[in-house]
C-alpha cells in the first residue's frame, strides 16, 4: 500500500520525505526499490513481550528506531522483517535489511524489559512492563518519534516521562500525549493516528497511545496492555491476570521515499 502525503503539516515533526510515498508493513515481505529512487527514510516498532500467567511474565513494549538510506544505488530490494508479539514470549525484532532494526520487549519474571532501536538515527526504547509475582501483570508501552515508551505500574499509571506508548495499569494508563486510556491525540484503535480529532493524517504520531487498565484492557497504538490485556498495535506490550495469557502488539515497519 503506497500513500501520498500532501503537506508537509501532516508530518509536523519528521517532515515529508522526498516524494512522500510511502509503504506500511505488518507482515515480513520485501521493499522493492523504485526506478530512480536512492534513498529511503525507515521507521520500525519491535514487537511488545507476551504475558504468562503460569511464569508471572509481563511483557516489555516493543523498541523504536528511524533511519535514513541515502546510498540505494544498484540495490534492487530489500528484505523487511516484522517482529511478531506471542503470549509468554518475548517480541520479535523488526528489521530493513542489516540497515536498521528495533527489538521487541522481553518477557520474564517481574515485567520484561523494553525493546531498543538500534542503527537508527533516531532510536528509543520501549517501556519496561510490571509484575506483582502472583495474580496480576501490566505491559510496556512501544516507543515512538516522540521518545521512550512508558513503564508499567500496578497502580495508576500516568507515565508522565514518557513520549512513546503509555504504559499500562492495573486502575489506569495513559502517555504524556495520549491522554486517556482509550485515545491517542483523538485516534482510537485505527493504525493512522491523526494530531487531534479533525486533523490530517500522520505518522508522526504512531506508537503514542495509552495504556490499558484493569476495565479496558487492552491498550491502544502503542499503549502496554492493562490486567489481562493485550498490547496496543504496535510493539505495545501484554499483561496477565489469573489464568488469562495475553500476546504482546506485533511490530510494524513503514518505509518512505
Amino acid at each position: 500500500m503506497s500513500i501520498p502525503i500532501q503537506s508537509q503539516l501532516n508530518n509536523p515533526i519528521s517532515g515529508v520525505f522526498g516524494t512522500g510515498q510511502m509503504q506500511f508493513f505488518s507482515v515480513s515481505g520485501t521493499w522493492t526499490v523504485p526506478l530512480g529512487v536512492s534513498r529511503v527514510r525507515v521507521r520500525l516498532w519491535g514487537a511488545g513481550g507476551g504475558a504468562d500467567i503460569a511464569t508471572f511474565y509481563a511483557g516489555g513494549g516493543g523498541g523504536f528506531a528511524m533511519k535514513t538510506i541515502y546510498d540505494l544505488n544498484g540495490v534492487t530490494s530489500v528484505a523487511v522483517t516484522v517482529g511478531v508479539g506471542t503470549g509468554g514470549v518475548s517480541g520479535g525484532t523488526s528489521s530493513f535489511g542489516s540497515y536498521v532494526s528495533a527489538t521487541g520487549g522481553t518477557s520474564t519474571v517481574g515485567g520484561g524489559v523494553g525493546g531498543n532501536g538500534v542503527g537508527g538515527d533516531f532510536n528509543f526504547s520501549g517501556g519496561n512492563g510490571i509484575s506483582d509475582g502472583s495474580t496480576r501483570g501490566a505491559g510496556g508501552g512501544s516507543g515512538a518519534l516522540l521518545g521512550k515508551g512508558g513503564n508499567a505500574s500496578n497502580s495508576d499509571n500516568t507515565s508522565p516521562n514518557s513520549f512513546g506508548g503509555g504504559g499500562g495499569g492495573v486502575t489506569g494508563g495513559s502517555s504524556q500525549l495520549g491522554g486517556s486510556t482509550l485515545t491517542a491525540l483523538g485516534a482510537s484503535t485505527t493504525l493512522l493516528p491523526t494530531i487531534g480529532q479533525s486533523s490530517p493524517f500522520s505518522i508522526d504520531f504512531i506508537g503514542t497511545g495509552g495504556g490499558g487498565n484493569s476495565t479496558i484492557k487492552q491498550g491502544v497504538n502503542g499503549g502496554g496492555g492493562g490486567q489481562g490485556g493485550n498490547g496496543g498495535f504496535p510493539g505495545g506490550g501484554s499483561g496477565y491476570f489469573t489464568s488469562i495469557q495475553t500476546a504482546g502488539a506485533n511490530g510494524l515497519v513503514i518505509v518512505e521515499w
